[in-house]
Protein backbone atom coordinates (compact mmCIF):
# COMPACT_ATOMS: atom_id res chain seq x y z
CA UNK A 1 0.00 0.00 0.00
CA UNK A 2 1.21 3.23 -0.65
CA UNK A 3 2.71 5.65 1.53
CA UNK A 4 0.20 8.16 1.17
CA UNK A 5 -3.30 5.83 1.85
CA UNK A 6 -1.41 4.13 5.09
CA UNK A 7 -1.22 7.46 6.32
CA UNK A 8 -4.62 8.51 5.68
CA UNK A 9 -5.79 5.16 6.69
CA UNK A 10 -4.00 5.27 9.91
CA UNK A 11 -5.17 8.85 10.92
CA UNK A 12 -8.91 7.58 10.42
CA UNK A 13 -8.74 4.44 12.68
CA UNK A 14 -7.01 6.22 15.78
CA UNK A 15 -9.77 7.41 18.28
CA UNK A 16 -9.68 10.79 20.21
CA UNK A 17 -10.81 11.96 23.28
CA UNK A 18 -12.34 15.73 22.93
CA UNK A 19 -10.46 17.89 25.60
CA UNK A 20 -12.48 19.23 28.20
CA UNK A 21 -12.09 22.50 28.30
CA UNK A 22 -10.28 24.18 31.50
CA UNK A 23 -12.42 25.43 33.95
CA UNK A 24 -12.71 29.42 33.80
CA UNK A 25 -11.77 31.35 36.84
CA UNK A 26 -13.71 34.00 38.38
CA UNK A 27 -11.79 37.13 38.64
CA UNK A 28 -11.89 37.26 42.74
CA UNK A 29 -10.50 33.58 42.52
CA UNK A 30 -7.63 34.17 40.35
CA UNK A 31 -7.21 37.67 42.28
CA UNK A 32 -6.99 35.50 45.50
CA UNK A 33 -4.49 32.29 44.07
CA UNK A 34 -2.06 35.22 42.79
CA UNK A 35 -2.05 37.14 46.09
CA UNK A 36 -2.43 33.80 48.95
CA UNK A 37 -1.83 37.02 51.46
CA UNK A 38 -4.99 38.70 50.57
CA UNK A 39 -6.86 35.35 50.68
CA UNK A 40 -5.75 34.74 54.02
CA UNK A 41 -6.62 37.89 56.01
CA UNK A 42 -8.58 38.27 58.89
CA UNK A 43 -11.01 40.92 60.40
CA UNK A 44 -10.03 43.78 61.70
CA UNK A 45 -9.73 43.01 65.27
CA UNK A 46 -12.05 45.50 67.76
CA UNK A 47 -9.18 46.49 70.60
CA UNK A 48 -10.37 44.70 74.00
CA UNK A 49 -11.96 47.30 76.20
CA UNK A 50 -9.43 48.77 78.97
CA UNK A 51 -10.05 46.99 82.08
CA UNK A 52 -13.15 45.07 81.13
CA UNK A 53 -14.32 43.74 84.39
CA UNK A 54 -14.40 46.07 87.66
CA UNK A 55 -11.47 46.02 90.34
CA UNK A 56 -12.64 44.91 93.75
CA UNK A 57 -13.12 47.97 95.82
CA UNK A 58 -11.68 47.17 99.64
CA UNK A 59 -12.69 50.88 100.82
CA UNK A 60 -11.26 54.01 100.16
CA UNK A 61 -7.33 54.54 100.39
CA UNK A 62 -5.78 57.46 101.64
CA UNK A 63 -3.01 59.77 99.78
CA UNK A 64 -0.34 59.01 102.00
CA UNK A 65 0.55 56.66 104.67
CA UNK A 66 4.03 56.59 105.82
CA UNK A 67 4.91 60.44 106.02
CA UNK A 68 4.77 61.08 109.70
CA UNK A 69 6.10 64.03 109.82
CA UNK A 70 3.62 66.39 108.43
CA UNK A 71 1.72 67.25 111.78
CA UNK A 72 0.20 70.53 111.06
CA UNK A 73 -0.29 73.02 107.48
CA UNK A 74 2.48 74.97 107.09
CA UNK A 75 4.57 71.71 107.04
CA UNK A 76 2.12 69.98 104.29
CA UNK A 77 2.29 72.70 102.35
CA UNK A 78 5.84 72.91 102.29
CA UNK A 79 5.94 69.15 101.25
CA UNK A 80 3.36 69.61 98.50
CA UNK A 81 5.65 72.48 96.97
CA UNK A 82 8.53 70.18 96.80
CA UNK A 83 6.74 67.20 94.89
CA UNK A 84 5.51 69.43 92.49
CA UNK A 85 7.94 68.78 89.87
CA UNK A 86 10.64 66.35 89.51
CA UNK A 87 14.41 66.84 89.38
CA UNK A 88 15.52 68.22 85.66
CA UNK A 89 17.73 65.00 84.69
CA UNK A 90 21.33 65.83 84.07
CA UNK A 91 20.98 64.18 80.34
CA UNK A 92 18.26 63.90 78.10
CA UNK A 93 17.61 67.73 77.67
CA UNK A 94 19.79 69.92 75.68
CA UNK A 95 20.79 73.25 77.33
CA UNK A 96 18.66 75.15 75.63
CA UNK A 97 15.40 72.60 77.09
CA UNK A 98 16.97 72.60 80.19
CA UNK A 99 16.80 76.56 80.76
CA UNK A 100 13.23 76.65 79.59
CA UNK A 101 11.97 73.66 82.30
CA UNK A 102 14.12 75.74 85.01
CA UNK A 103 13.00 79.16 83.86
CA UNK A 104 9.39 77.60 83.76
CA UNK A 105 9.36 76.48 87.10
CA UNK A 106 10.74 79.59 88.67
CA UNK A 107 7.39 81.33 87.04
CA UNK A 108 5.09 78.71 89.01
CA UNK A 109 4.14 80.94 92.64
CA UNK A 110 4.44 79.12 96.23
CA UNK A 111 1.29 78.41 96.51
CA UNK A 112 -1.23 75.32 97.66
CA UNK A 113 -4.67 74.61 96.94
CA UNK A 114 -6.68 74.37 100.05
CA UNK A 115 -8.05 70.93 98.67
CA UNK A 116 -4.61 69.83 97.98
CA UNK A 117 -3.69 70.42 101.85
CA UNK A 118 -6.98 68.68 102.72
CA UNK A 119 -6.27 65.46 100.57
CA UNK A 120 -2.77 65.60 102.32
CA UNK A 121 -3.60 66.17 105.72
CA UNK A 122 -6.76 64.00 105.57
CA UNK A 123 -8.86 66.33 108.05
CA UNK A 124 -10.88 68.86 106.15
CA UNK A 125 -12.15 70.08 109.60
CA UNK A 126 -8.77 70.54 111.86
CA UNK A 127 -7.46 71.73 108.51
CA UNK A 128 -9.68 74.43 108.33
CA UNK A 129 -9.50 75.59 111.56
CA UNK A 130 -6.06 75.66 111.79
CA UNK A 131 -6.03 77.57 108.41
CA UNK A 132 -7.99 80.21 109.68
CA UNK A 133 -5.75 80.79 112.35
CA UNK A 134 -2.63 81.04 110.82
CA UNK A 135 -4.53 83.62 108.66
CA UNK A 136 -5.81 85.48 111.51
CA UNK A 137 -2.03 85.62 112.67
CA UNK A 138 -0.65 86.53 109.52
CA UNK A 139 1.36 83.82 108.60
CA UNK A 140 -0.68 82.37 105.76
CA UNK A 141 -2.41 84.23 103.43
CA UNK A 142 -5.81 83.20 102.27
CA UNK A 143 -6.37 83.90 97.95
CA UNK A 144 -9.06 83.91 95.82
CA UNK A 145 -8.70 82.04 92.90
CA UNK A 146 -11.06 82.02 89.45
CA UNK A 147 -10.46 78.27 87.74
CA UNK A 148 -12.59 76.23 85.29
CA UNK A 149 -16.23 75.17 86.78
CA UNK A 150 -15.93 77.18 90.11
CA UNK A 151 -14.06 79.82 92.21
CA UNK A 152 -11.44 78.05 95.38
CA UNK A 153 -8.81 79.48 97.44
CA UNK A 154 -5.02 79.13 97.24
CA UNK A 155 -2.91 79.71 100.32
CA UNK A 156 0.58 81.02 100.49
CA UNK A 157 3.27 81.73 103.19
CA UNK A 158 3.22 85.71 103.72
CA UNK A 159 6.76 85.63 104.39
CA UNK A 160 6.92 84.26 100.39
CA UNK A 161 4.63 86.92 99.30
CA UNK A 162 6.59 89.65 100.91
CA UNK A 163 9.68 88.06 99.53
CA UNK A 164 8.21 88.19 96.19
CA UNK A 165 7.67 91.94 96.20
CA UNK A 166 11.20 92.75 97.88
CA UNK A 167 12.07 90.72 94.86
CA UNK A 168 10.19 92.52 91.97
CA UNK A 169 12.42 95.51 90.70
CA UNK A 170 9.71 97.21 88.71
CA UNK A 171 8.29 98.33 91.86
CA UNK A 172 9.64 101.26 93.94
CA UNK A 173 10.28 101.31 97.42
CA UNK A 174 7.17 103.27 98.09
CA UNK A 175 4.65 101.10 96.50
CA UNK A 176 6.46 98.26 98.03
CA UNK A 177 6.77 99.65 101.35
CA UNK A 178 2.96 100.47 101.39
CA UNK A 179 1.28 97.23 99.80
CA UNK A 180 3.55 94.79 102.46
CA UNK A 181 2.63 97.21 105.19
CA UNK A 182 -1.28 96.82 103.82
CA UNK A 183 -1.04 93.08 103.74
CA UNK A 184 0.43 92.93 107.65
CA UNK A 185 -1.98 95.31 108.88
CA UNK A 186 -5.14 93.34 107.12
CA UNK A 187 -3.92 89.83 107.02
CA UNK A 188 -7.41 88.25 105.86
CA UNK A 189 -8.08 90.75 103.23
CA UNK A 190 -8.46 89.51 99.90
CA UNK A 191 -9.31 92.80 98.35
CA UNK A 192 -7.58 96.20 98.28
CA UNK A 193 -9.55 98.81 98.40
CA UNK A 194 -9.70 101.76 96.19
CA UNK A 195 -8.00 104.36 98.51
CA UNK A 196 -5.49 102.22 100.19
CA UNK A 197 -2.90 103.25 98.29
CA UNK A 198 -2.16 106.28 95.48
CA UNK A 199 -2.95 105.37 91.82
CA UNK A 200 1.05 105.07 91.02
CA UNK A 201 1.52 102.29 93.43
CA UNK A 202 -2.17 100.53 91.95
CA UNK A 203 -0.65 100.84 88.70
CA UNK A 204 2.55 99.37 89.83
CA UNK A 205 1.19 96.50 91.70
CA UNK A 206 -1.67 95.93 88.83
CA UNK A 207 1.18 95.75 85.96
CA UNK A 208 3.06 92.96 88.03
CA UNK A 209 0.00 90.74 88.76
CA UNK A 210 -0.25 91.70 92.62
CA UNK A 211 -3.73 93.01 92.18
CA UNK A 212 -6.30 92.45 89.54
CA UNK A 213 -9.54 94.32 88.62
CA UNK A 214 -12.88 92.16 89.15
CA UNK A 215 -12.90 92.27 85.28
CA UNK A 216 -9.37 91.06 84.90
CA UNK A 217 -9.92 87.98 87.72
CA UNK A 218 -12.90 86.67 85.59
CA UNK A 219 -12.00 83.15 83.64
CA UNK A 220 -12.10 83.70 80.19
CA UNK A 221 -16.22 82.90 79.48
CA UNK A 222 -18.55 85.44 81.79
CA UNK A 223 -20.74 82.51 81.35
CA UNK A 224 -19.63 80.23 83.96
CA UNK A 225 -19.34 83.11 86.69
CA UNK A 226 -21.59 83.07 89.17
CA UNK A 227 -24.52 85.64 89.29
CA UNK A 228 -23.54 87.27 93.16
CA UNK A 229 -20.05 87.34 91.66
CA UNK A 230 -20.53 89.82 88.49
CA UNK A 231 -20.52 92.67 90.17
CA UNK A 232 -19.22 95.01 87.00
CA UNK A 233 -21.07 92.69 84.76
CA UNK A 234 -24.58 92.33 83.52
CA UNK A 235 -25.70 89.68 84.93
CA UNK A 236 -26.84 87.11 82.56
CA UNK A 237 -29.68 85.26 84.41
CA UNK A 238 -31.53 88.95 85.46
CA UNK A 239 -31.28 89.83 81.60
CA UNK A 240 -32.53 86.05 80.79
CA UNK A 241 -35.61 86.60 82.97
CA UNK A 242 -36.55 89.93 81.22
CA UNK A 243 -39.28 90.42 78.81
CA UNK A 244 -38.36 90.10 75.23
CA UNK A 245 -38.12 93.53 73.65
CA UNK A 246 -37.92 95.35 77.21
CA UNK A 247 -34.81 97.38 77.75
CA UNK A 248 -33.97 94.86 80.84
CA UNK A 249 -33.62 92.17 78.34
CA UNK A 250 -30.45 93.99 76.98
CA UNK A 251 -29.12 94.63 80.78
CA UNK A 252 -30.66 97.79 81.08
CA UNK A 253 -30.24 101.63 80.31
CA UNK A 254 -26.91 101.67 82.08
CA UNK A 255 -25.76 98.20 80.75
CA UNK A 256 -22.89 99.36 78.81
CA UNK A 257 -21.35 101.49 82.31
CA UNK A 258 -21.90 98.69 84.23
CA UNK A 259 -19.37 96.76 81.73
CA UNK A 260 -17.03 99.35 81.69
CA UNK A 261 -17.46 101.02 78.47
CA UNK A 262 -19.10 104.20 77.66
CA UNK A 263 -15.77 105.80 76.55
CA UNK A 264 -14.78 109.60 77.40
CA UNK A 265 -18.15 111.02 76.34
CA UNK A 266 -20.32 109.31 79.31
CA UNK A 267 -21.85 111.00 81.63
CA UNK A 268 -20.52 112.23 85.46
CA UNK A 269 -23.00 110.43 86.60
CA UNK A 270 -22.04 107.24 84.39
CA UNK A 271 -18.51 107.51 85.32
CA UNK A 272 -19.50 107.40 89.66
CA UNK A 273 -21.55 103.89 88.91
CA UNK A 274 -17.66 102.48 87.47
CA UNK A 275 -15.53 103.75 89.92
CA UNK A 276 -17.49 104.21 93.40
CA UNK A 277 -16.24 101.32 95.96
CA UNK A 278 -14.44 99.76 93.23
CA UNK A 279 -11.59 97.71 94.85
CA UNK A 280 -9.27 95.48 93.35
CA UNK A 281 -8.43 91.45 94.41
CA UNK A 282 -5.07 90.60 95.48
CA UNK A 283 -3.55 88.17 93.19
CA UNK A 284 0.02 86.27 93.32
CA UNK A 285 1.85 86.91 89.53
CA UNK A 286 1.80 83.74 87.93
CA UNK A 287 -1.00 82.31 89.65
CA UNK A 288 -2.39 81.50 85.87
CA UNK A 289 0.54 79.29 85.04
CA UNK A 290 0.17 77.71 87.80
CA UNK A 291 -4.00 77.10 87.53
CA UNK A 292 -3.08 76.38 83.84
CA UNK A 293 -0.59 73.84 84.28
CA UNK A 294 -3.51 72.12 86.94
CA UNK A 295 -5.69 72.07 84.66
CA UNK A 296 -3.93 70.60 82.20
CA UNK A 297 -2.82 67.81 84.09
CA UNK A 298 -6.58 66.68 85.51
CA UNK A 299 -7.87 67.17 81.84
CA UNK A 300 -5.35 64.39 80.83
CA UNK A 301 -6.71 62.17 84.21
CA UNK A 302 -9.82 62.67 83.38
CA UNK A 303 -9.23 61.48 79.73
CA UNK A 304 -7.50 58.72 80.51
CA UNK A 305 -10.02 57.26 82.70
CA UNK A 306 -12.51 57.91 80.87
CA UNK A 307 -11.17 55.17 77.86
CA UNK A 308 -11.80 52.34 80.38
CA UNK A 309 -14.49 50.65 81.02
CA UNK A 310 -16.21 51.39 84.33
CA UNK A 311 -13.79 54.60 84.30
CA UNK A 312 -11.28 53.45 86.54
CA UNK A 313 -8.05 51.61 86.95
CA UNK A 314 -4.61 50.23 88.83
CA UNK A 315 -2.68 53.42 90.18
CA UNK A 316 0.39 51.68 88.83
CA UNK A 317 -1.15 51.72 84.81
CA UNK A 318 -2.12 55.09 85.08
CA UNK A 319 1.25 56.16 86.70
CA UNK A 320 3.24 54.19 83.91
CA UNK A 321 1.40 56.14 81.10
CA UNK A 322 1.71 59.18 82.95
CA UNK A 323 5.52 59.05 83.16
CA UNK A 324 5.73 57.11 79.61
CA UNK A 325 8.97 55.45 80.26
CA UNK A 326 11.17 58.50 81.07
CA UNK A 327 11.60 61.68 79.46
CA UNK A 328 9.26 60.96 76.78
CA UNK A 329 5.77 60.63 78.53
CA UNK A 330 3.68 63.61 79.17
CA UNK A 331 5.51 64.47 82.67
CA UNK A 332 7.96 65.59 80.62
CA UNK A 333 6.59 65.94 77.01
CA UNK A 334 3.33 68.28 77.86
CA UNK A 335 3.74 69.46 81.89
CA UNK A 336 7.29 70.40 82.46
CA UNK A 337 8.33 67.24 84.68
CA UNK A 338 5.04 67.41 86.76
CA UNK A 339 5.54 64.54 89.87
CA UNK A 340 2.86 62.07 89.49
CA UNK A 341 2.54 62.50 93.42
CA UNK A 342 1.64 66.01 93.19
CA UNK A 343 -1.19 65.56 90.04
CA UNK A 344 -3.19 62.86 92.66
CA UNK A 345 -2.67 64.95 95.50
CA UNK A 346 -4.61 68.17 93.36
CA UNK A 347 -7.37 65.52 91.85
CA UNK A 348 -8.22 63.96 95.02
CA UNK A 349 -8.03 67.63 96.63
CA UNK A 350 -10.32 68.77 94.00
CA UNK A 351 -12.81 65.53 93.82
CA UNK A 352 -12.02 64.60 90.58
CA UNK A 353 -11.08 61.09 91.44
CA UNK A 354 -11.50 58.59 94.20
CA UNK A 355 -8.63 56.27 95.59
CA UNK A 356 -9.43 53.09 96.58
CA UNK A 357 -7.79 49.64 98.17
CA UNK A 358 -8.05 46.89 95.75
CA UNK A 359 -7.65 43.52 96.33
CA UNK A 360 -4.75 42.53 94.07
CA UNK A 361 -3.46 45.41 92.06
CA UNK A 362 -2.77 47.77 94.82
CA UNK A 363 -4.69 51.00 95.19
CA UNK A 364 -7.26 52.11 92.54
CA UNK A 365 -8.44 55.06 91.11
CA UNK A 366 -11.46 55.93 90.11
CA UNK A 367 -12.91 59.07 88.63
CA UNK A 368 -15.65 60.78 90.45
CA UNK A 369 -19.61 60.13 89.20
CA UNK A 370 -18.78 56.48 87.55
Amino acid sequence: MPQGIRSILGKRSRVTKPSQPKPTSSPSKSASASSPRKAARKPREVPEELFPDKLDDEGLATLLTTELTLRDAVQAMRYIRSHMFTPVPTSGFNSTRTAELLNYRLGVPPIVTTGHLNAILNSPTRVEKEVAELNRKGILRKVRVERRGGIGHALIESSDLEDMVWKTPSLSKDTQDSFIAFLTQNPVAQDLPQDALSAQELRELQSEGYIVTRMQARPGSTLHVRPEDRTTLTSIQRVSQAASGSVAAVGGSNAIHLSGGGGGSGSRGASTVRNDGMSYRIAIPGHGRYLKLAEAALDWLRDTLARTKWGEGPEGWLKERFEGGGLYGPRWKDFEGLEWDWLLGEAVGLGVIELFDTASVGRGIRASGS
